[in-house]
């Protein structure tokens, strides 16, 4: 995998940048907001369960992410970022029972939160404007289980996603620009690849006719997604003043 290949290459650079400045660089609390891209960018973001009479596909159809960030500074070329995120996938589900010509759709979401460990560095365009590169890994954690149906006029169409664990963890990049003010904070915009190191949750889906399920098959989901990502800064405000005024105590 391309990802794990630039691996040591990446943190060689940010032991180099780390110790060339051991000026002090503040750390910044912000906000974070992804919009998925449907597509097959990093991996297919769709499967197709099929058996003799029913034919499923799973298809990831929008989602999105959001949550807080901390960003530490290391040095100016240097940072870790890491906070708490919800990701929420939608996917768009198509059922066909060829025997009888039924055809069904529903919709599943699936939920999880990260906690991401990034490390970033800074290529400074200029005073005001930076590109920024980061790599990491996020500790993944599935809440629960999911389900849906699709009812018709002679039975159900039943769809069910089972996580292979409560925890997780995806290998991230992020490659994008960010403008810095000291009064305004920093805005930044860029894009993200997300890999899960193993597939997020096994899916089946079944049509029941008179109480008696038929045609099941399964698969799995892998989770994987690439996203255009939105985030603030908030600015940090120095204090002025040298603290509080003398009082009558002296």
């Amino acid at each position: 995998m391309k990802f794990f290949s630039i691996l040591p290459l990446f943190f060689f650079c940010c032991t180099l940048f780390s110790q060339s400045v051991k000026e002090k660089v503040p750390a910044f609390f912000g906000l974070q907001y992804k919009v998925v891209l449907p597509g097959d960018f990093i991996a297919p973001s769709s499967i197709t369960l099929e058996n003799q009479s029913l034919i499923t596909q799973f298809k990831l159809s929008s989602a999105f992410s959001f949550g807080a960030i901390t960003r530490i500074g290391i040095s100016k070329l240097l940072s870790l970022e890491t906070g708490i995120n919800q990701v929420k996938r939608k996917y768009i589900i198509d059922f066909q029972h060829i025997d009888s010509s039924l055809t069904g759709n529903s919709k599943l979401s699936v939920i999880n939160y990260d906690i991401p460990i990034n490390w970033m560095v800074y290529v400074p365009l200029s005073k005001q404007f930076f590109m920024n590169a980061s790599l990491g890994v996020s500790f993944v954690f599935f809440p629960s289980n999911v389900a849906t149906l699709d009812t018709t006029q002679f039975g159900r169409f039943i769809a069910e996603g089972r996580r292979l664990s409560h925890f997780g963890g995806t290998l991230n990049a992020n490659m994008g620009f960010e403008f810095r003010s000291k009064k305004l904070g920093f805005f930044y915009i860029g894009c993200s690849g997300i890999i899960p190191f193993k597939n997020i949750y096994k899916v089946a889906s079944a049509y029941v006719y008179v109480n008696q399920t038929q045609y099941l098959s399964t698969g799995y989901l892998n989770g994987a997604y690439l996203s255009i990502d939105l985030r603030y800064y908030l600015p940090n405000i120095a204090k002025k003043g040298g603290g509080l005024p003398d009082g009558p105590i002296k």
